[in-house]
C-alpha cells in the first residue's frame, strides 16, 4: 500500500473550488498532463462515476470509480486501476478544500494498493513519482481554477429586464 497527501493553495473561495473541481466532464482531459480520456456519468446530485484514461510510466491506465460529495467543502473518490484487462490496484482518495487568507488550501489524502505481487512492487517503486505526478496535476488544475475565477469575478453581472404592465 502506498500512502500520500498533497496540498495546494489556490486563490479562489472555497465554494468556487468545490464547484469547479465537481464539474466534471469530458473535456476535463485538455486540464491535466497526462490525461488522455474521459468518460462521465451523473449518477445524482452528489455522485458521478468516472472512466479515465491516463498515461503513467509510458502506459496507459483506466481508472474507473465514484466520486462522492461528502460535504460542504469535501468529497471522496473510491477507484479501480486497470491494465491490459486487468485490475491491477484500488485507489481512495480524500479531498478537503479549507479557507485561507488568500482564498484556499485543497488537501487530497491518497492510498494506492496494489492487487497484483508486481503491482504492489511496482507502487512501492513509484510511490514519489505517484506523489509528483498528482502534485503536477493539482497545480494545473489549480492555475485553471484561479484562472476560471479571474474570468468569473470580470463578468458582468447579469441583465435584468423589467416588464412594464401597460
Amino acid at each position: 500500500m502506498v500512502t500520500f497527501r498533497v496540498a495546494v493553495e489556490i486563490d479562489a473561495p472555497p465554494a468556487f473550488v468545490v464547484d469547479w473541481w465537481l464539474d466534471y466532464s469530458a473535456d476535463d482531459p485538455a486540464l491535466a498532463p497526462g490525461m488522455v480520456h474521459r468518460d462521465v456519468e451523473r449518477i445524482d446530485a452528489n455522485t458521478v462515476r468516472l472512466s479515465t484514461q491516463s498515461e503513467f510510466g509510458g502506459h496507459v491506465r483506466t481508472t474507473s470509480g465514484t466520486v462522492t460529495r461528502t460535504g460542504p467543502t469535501s468529497w471522496h473518490m473510491s477507484a479501480h486501476i486497470s491494465s491490459g484487462g486487468e485490475v491491477v490496484s484500488t485507489t481512495q482518495t480524500s479531498y478537503t478544500v479549507e479557507p485561507t487568507a488568500a482564498g484556499s488550501r485543497l488537501r487530497a489524502e491518497f492510498e494506492y494498493v496494489g492487487r497484483t505481487a508486481p503491482w504492489r512492487l511496482a507502487l512501492f517503486f513509484a510511490r514519489f513519482t505517484l506523489r509528483r505526478d498528482r502534485l503536477r496535476t493539482f497545480r494545473a488544475y489549480a492555475r485553471s481554477i484561479e484562472h476560471d475565477f479571474r474570468v468569473h469575478q470580470s463578468a458582468p453581472p447579469p441583465s435584468r429586464t423589467t416588464v412594464s404592465a401597460g
